[in-house]
């Protein structure tokens, strides 16, 4: 019993001799060189076509740093079309950059040029169509294991048109804020391919169903078409970060390239995406319990 009570006695020694020699280690991790973030999309609205055309850049941070990504002003800015009509953006805002005259059209190349801080990058895309939405509208949840919160979650309804693929991203506006929540697993809802559902009707689908629907809150939810390579580079981000698509989302990992590259310098890569797509919207007010 004695050797029994020495043994933990000697154990709990050790345990407060390692306490008493644990040091605080400060781990100096170099600033990195910052890095341009593109974040641009050429859009076809079908039920507001519309000219202007806004793409955002900004620039990767310190690691630790907890602001907002600092814009990148002072840029140049600038689309072709595949006719070679050019169209300059103006930066009405630190890093917001804006054309009133770029009416989109499917199936055209678009051209993107930037000139920032004595490099140049350029990426391209084409303008790809989108399945229209059929109807928006609200589902109400019962609290389950499953679902945490009762409450309506807005839905839409409509039909993948045959011979894909055709890959999909989604948005989702509450009150004119763009909502998804920055988690892990979005991928499975935010961004879709039709393989399963190619030429079908989809019903009921909700791109956030863990979000509950105030009453009289104004909903929006648009419904963009994406290349495969612009869904895999979605899929790939949301898996990784929780990446929110539109104004405002999270800097992108370093490990995920888009594909916008840098002319001048290739080892100083960008980050972010540039698209073109056509979108339906569609909105809705948040119905009474």
């Amino acid at each position: 019993m004695a050797r029994r009570t020495d043994v933990r006695f000697a154990a709990l020694l050790g345990c407060l001799f390692a306490a008493a020699c644990e040091r605080i280690v400060d781990v100096e991790i170099p600033a990195p060189e910052p890095l341009l973030v593109v974040e641009g999309r050429i859009e076809l609205v079908k039920e507001m076509p519309s000219g202007m055309q806004t793409i955002r850049l900004r620039t990767t941070d310190a690691f630790f740093s907890n602001r907002r990504t600092p814009p990148a002003t002072g840029a140049v800015v600038t689309v072709t079309d595949g006719t070679g009509a050019a169209y300059p953006f103006a930066e009405t805002e630190p890093g917001r950059y804006v054309t009133n005259g770029l009416h989109a059209r499917i199936g055209e190349t678009y051209a993107l040029s930037i000139e920032y801080e004595g490099d140049r990058y350029a990426a391209s895309a084409s303008l790809l169509p989108v399945a229209p939405i059929d109807s928006l509208y609200f589902i109400y949840e019962e609290a389950t294991l499953v679902i945490d919160q009762e409450g309506y979650r807005a839905a839409i309804d409509y039909t993948d048109p045959p011979g894909g693929p055709h890959f999909y991203l989604w948005e989702q506006f509450i009150d004119g804020v763009n909502e998804p929540p920055p988690s892990q697993g979005n991928q499975f809802n935010l961004v879709s391919r039709d393989d399963l559902y190619d030429g079908r009707s989809v019903i009921g689908f909700e791109p956030l169903n863990e979000v509950v629907i105030e009453p009289g809150a104004h909903v929006g939810i648009r419904q963009i078409a994406l290349s495969r390579r612009g869904y895999d580079y979605y899929y790939a981000t949301f898996e990784q970060s929780g990446l929110g698509s539109g104004p405002g989302f999270s800097i992108p990992p370093a490990t995920i390239r888009g594909n916008v590259t840098n002319i001048t310098s290739p080892e100083r890569y960008p980050l972010g995406f540039f698209e073109a797509a056509e979108v339906s919207a569609a909105e809705g007010i948040g119905p009474e319990r």
